[in-house]
């Protein structure tokens, strides 16, 4: 029997979907994170190896090999393609064909608009706009990574908060809640032992995101400097799909929404569309179809050249609607 493996890694979490071709889910599990731009592959591996290790703990004896796709944060740019495909066909227990690498924006492309022309919008830790045109070609704008883009992302308001508080700390900015604030939030005496945990790694990517909802509680409270971080935040992801848009010559859209900052955050996904309306009043919403796993799911069946089976199909539906639950 054949299983297709699909797994979804961004900057704070990875996770794993097994199925088989008569859709069973045979195994799922969560692990930290795998964006490959950000961890050194003895790390990637050790991650990757634990989650399916949790993936594979119940492996029927009578699957014989397994078609997977590994959406993995930063794989579009990566440099070392090769060594990383080569690193993922060890992992698994059973022959595999060549894994499908490929970043987890194009899985959540795939999953959101189902194949179908579109724009995706990820506004999470980092920040990425894809579209699909109606000749199935992928236009890219932004995700180049927190330490020169991801404009408008949950990394790039954290770092305006950092600044703050550094700007704050040495006087160059008015007396506020910044560097409390952070410094708090971290568990810091001094700046000095912030910049210290920022250099050695203990306080990395992610958690200088997690300051996103705090600069937007800020905002929220009347600090005028956390009103136009979160401003600008906006008006960066307004542009992201704007520019793709254009590129794809997709007018009315649809665009789909997705991402930590987008989903766990009302207010700032309000205040999203209240700007999309206002500047791109024709441009429509729509929710995702599919779920990035079920996306990558999709992939590696489609790359094995098989057709969805229903069983599969109708498995990959239901895990859609528990997913949303």
């Amino acid at each position: 029997m054949k299983a297709y493996l699909g797994i979804d890694g961004g900057g704070t979490r990875t996770r794993s979907l097994l199925v088989s071709e008569a859709g069973d889910i045979l195994g799922r599990a969560v692990a930290g994170p795998s964006n490959v731009q950000q961890l050194s592959m003895e790390a990637l591996k050790g991650n990757l190896q634990g989650l399916l290790d949790q993936t594979f703990d119940e492996l029927p004896e009578d699957i014989e090999y397994i078609a997977c796709c590994f959406g993995l944060a930063g794989a579009a740019s990566a440099e070392n393609k090769d060594e990383i495909r080569e690193v993922l066909a060890n992992l698994t227990p059973v022959p595999l064909e060549l894994p499908i690498l490929t970043s987890d924006a194009h899985i959540a492309l795939i999953g959101a608009l189902a194949n179908r022309p579109g724009l995706l919008l990820i506004a999470g830790t980092g920040s990425i706009c894809l579209g699909r045109d109606t000749a199935g070609r992928t236009h890219r704008t932004g995700g180049w990574g927190p330490a020169y883009d991801d404009l408008g992302s949950g990394s790039w308001i954290g770092q305006q908060a950092m600044m703050a508080a550094f700007q704050e700390s040495d006087g160059r900015r008015p007396a506020g809640p910044w560097q409390r604030t952070v410094l708090q939030r971290f568990r810091c005496d001094s700046m000095e032992a912030l910049l210290s945990k920022v250099k050695t790694g203990e306080i990395n990517n992610p958690q200088i995101a997690a300051l996103a909802p705090v600069v937007i509680q800020l905002a929220q409270a009347g600090v005028k400097a956390a009103d136009e971080i979160w401003e600008r935040a906006v008006q960066e992801l307004v542009r992201v799909v704007a520019v793709t848009r254009r590129k794809a010559n997709l007018e009315e859209g649809p665009v789909v929404l997705v991402g930590g900052l987008l989903e766990n955050s009302d207010v700032f996904r309000d205040r999203l569309l209240a700007e999309f309306k206002a500047s791109m009043p024709e441009l429509k919403i729509q929710q995702s179809l599919m779920t990035p796993i079920v996306g990558a799911v999709v992939v590696a069946c489609k790359s094995s050249a098989d057709a969805l089976p229903q069983g599969l199909e109708q498995a990959l539906r239901a895990e859609l609607v528990g997913s949303s639950s």
